[in-house]
Order: C-alpha cells, then sequence, then structure tokens
C-alpha cells in the first residue's frame, strides 16, 4: 500500500504501530441511516459486497503502480489468550498431543483445539451481516432470513472478495501532535483533512484508509484500558 509522504522514521514506527482505527472506504457502508444510504444498494439489489466494489480492475492497477520496494507491513495482531478481549469473551488454543510416527516414513503431524468468539476478538473484518438497523440489514436483507444459527446465508465477509487496492495512512495521532488520542475522542472531520493535508495525500474512490491513533501500543501493555475504549471516526468523517 502507498505510504503517506512521511520522513522514514515515521513511516517506519507507523508500519509498526498502525492499528486501533481502521476506515475502509471500500468496505460496509455505515450503519446509519442505513434505510436511506445503502437500500437500495447502488450495486442492485442481489449485491452483498457493497463499497469493495469500487476495487475495480483499474484501481487494482492502479496500486499495482505505486509499489516500488515490496515491503509489506503486518496489520493484523496474532491470535492468543494474552491479547484484550471485551467483556467476557475467550480465547484458547491446544495442542492436545503429536500424533505419529506413523507408516514406514514415519509420519507425524498436530491437531489443535480452539475454543473462543473467534470472528469477534483481535484484530477482524466485519462483514455486512454484523451490523443492521432493527430487523434489517444491507441492501434490506432482513435479519430473519439470513441469520442462522449454523451461520449466515448471507452478507458473509466472502462476499467482500479479494481486496488490491491503494492504502491511504492518515497519522491522526502526528496531527493532534500526541502520540496517542484518547480513550473516546472523536476523530472530525476536520482532523481528517488536516492530516491529509498536513501529509500532502488524497483519498480516492476505492481506496483504504487506515487512521493511527497510538491506541495500539496498548495492546498487551494495558489490555484493560485498550479494551474500555478507543478513539475513533465521527458520523461526519465517515
Amino acid at each position: 500500500m502507498r505510504r503517506p509522504n512521511l520522513d522514514s522514521d515515521r513511516r517506519a514506527r507507523l508500519g509498526l504501530a498502525v492499528t486501533a482505527a481502521v476506515l475502509c472506504a471500500v468496505a460496509a457502508d455505515i450503519a446509519y441511516g442505513q434505510t436511506d444510504k445503502s437500500y437500495p444498494s447502488p450495486w442492485g439489489a442481489a449485491d452483498q459486497r457493497g463499497a469493495a466494489n469500487r476495487i475495480t480492475p483499474a484501481k487494482v492497477l492502479e496500486a499495482k503502480e505505486l509499489i516500488t520496494t515490496g515491503t509489506v507491513y503486518q496489520l493484523g495482531r496474532a491470535y492468543e489468550a494474552a491479547m484484550p478481549l471485551f467483556g467476557t469473551r475467550h480465547f484458547s488454543l491446544r495442542i492436545p498431543q503429536t500424533f505419529g510416527p506413523m507408516g514406514a516414513n514415519s509420519l507425524a503431524y498436530h491437531d489443535e483445539v480452539v475454543s473462543g468468539e473467534l470472528g469477534q476478538v483481535g484484530t477482524q473484518f466485519d462483514g455486512l451481516g454484523h451490523i443492521g438497523i432493527g430487523e434489517q440489514f444491507y441492501n434490506g436483507h432482513l435479519r430473519d432470513d439470513f441469520s442462522k444459527a449454523e451461520g449466515l446465508t448471507a452478507l458473509g465477509v466472502e462476499n467482500v472478495g479479494a481486496i488490491a487496492t491503494r492504502g491511504v495512512l492518515v497519522d491522526i495521532a502526528a496531527f493532534k501532535g500526541v502520540p496517542q488520542l484518547a480513550g473516546g475522542y472523536e476523530i472530525s472531520l476536520a482532523d481528517l483533512q488536516g492530516a491529509l493535508a498536513r501529509q500532502r495525500t488524497e483519498i480516492r474512490a476505492g481506496d483504504i484508509v487506515l487512521l493511527h491513533t497510538g491506541w495500539g501500543a496498548l495492546w498487551l501493555v494495558d489490555n484493560a484500558k485498550f479494551a474500555a475504549s478507543a478513539p475513533g471516526i465521527g458520523l461526519a468523517a465517515a
């Protein structure tokens, strides 16, 4: 993904520290006002991909042209029992035993047992089936029609498809002159515009927008504070 026009030290720090707030200009439309924003979908009555439709083949080619070094930054966090968890959620991974050796080539292998709310812990990607208004979800889907005990029959995250597009990292913390925004701080439209102007960066349709808030520095350091609140975008900024 393209990095903002920042000095090398800051780029390195941001590449290691970006977490907390991710605004996908290509992902789900915001839940507020859903009845008049997402239904019917501008991409048709059968659409389950949402704004990810903005990632066109031309957009992918645009992103490809921005690659210069091939450097990869890890934005996700490892799933582990010690990570911050909300409320009574839990995550547990156990390797029950080693199997084998078996056969002439002495095959040995491991299996695993995982327990926990896998979709609602750690770093994650929410699908359009996650948030609705009352009984209605994206594109007019009614909860009782697609929400089943065995899983969602529509609006699953698998419908988003592959994401390869231009990425824009917006350093809100640096714009505000702090290492970390306060918990509960509402990132305003003026904050976004000011940070983008400072970086001499622009957001285009189909981009992925990453917001650096500094909140990720609390991960595995102060889990209670991390889970208690977080800075994030307000409705106008969204």
